[in-house]
């Protein structure tokens, strides 16, 4: 029998992090399983929803404002009642009201999850090829949901080079066939190294599709904690 006093006092084995793994599911009731500690992605893989499918095709004609939030689980509701306006016009009718509430269930659920019972909302049309390198988020925890155009990419630890980080994409994923992509609608939450951050597993390396190019728009909601 090994030495288990010996085994744990090696810090090279002691400290060595998991080996990443993504968790791939059809119900957001998994979503807990981000929590684990040798998971660094969850991706809620759900249908689109055609009545927010089609306001938001009118919405991206009037090109809306971002628009960015604190909240609290407490006084989501409030903050989103605050704030929504921007996104609104009369002609929108029911689809404006089902994206907000969908909205409100994502980043309550979420924001849930945060240590301080607080996240931050985001909401943006998107035109450039921003966050296009791949790359992991300061953040511990970053909900993201592409309700119009290609969603965020991501690649398995398997063809990550992690030591060319900050360098270019082709230096950093070593099978470009294997990037991953969530499609319009899922929902990923992604698991970060926030600065001076103690994780037990590596962030996941991720980045936004290029769009300039092609003259598409994608609309985003992304939730920190």
């Amino acid at each position: 029998m090994a030495d288990m006093s010996l085994f744990t006092s090696i810090p090279f084995l002691k400290n060595r992090r998991r080996i990443p793994r993504q968790i791939i599911s059809d119900s957001w009731a998994d979503r807990d399983k981000i929590l684990n500690n040798d998971v660094n992605l969850f991706c809620w893989k759900r249908p689109v929803n055609p009545e927010i499918q089609d306001f938001l095709a009118q919405l991206i004609d009037h090109q809306p404002a971002p628009i960015s939030f604190r909240a609290s689980v407490q006084n989501l509701r409030q903050q989103i009642d605050h704030t929504k306006q921007p996104w609104y016009l009369e002609t929108f009718g029911d689809g404006f009201h089902a994206f907000w509430a969908d909205i409100e269930l994502l980043a309550g659920d979420f924001i849930a999850f945060s240590q301080t019972g607080q996240g931050t909302v985001h909401l943006k049309m998107v035109t450039d090829d921003a966050c296009a390198k791949f790359h992991i988020d300061a953040y511990k925890l970053r909900l993201f949901t592409t309700y119009n155009g290609k969603g965020t990419e991501w690649i398995p630890e398997i063809v990550t080079n992690r030591r060319s980080l900050g360098r270019t994409n082709d230096l950093i994923v070593k099978d470009p066939s294997q990037i991953q992509r969530m499609e319009s609608f899922e929902v990923g939450i992604l698991k970060g190294e926030p600065h001076g951050g103690n994780m037990n597993v590596k962030g996941i390396v991720h980045r936004s599709p290029e769009i300039s190019s092609t003259g598409a728009n994608r609309i985003i909601l992304r939730i920190d904690i």
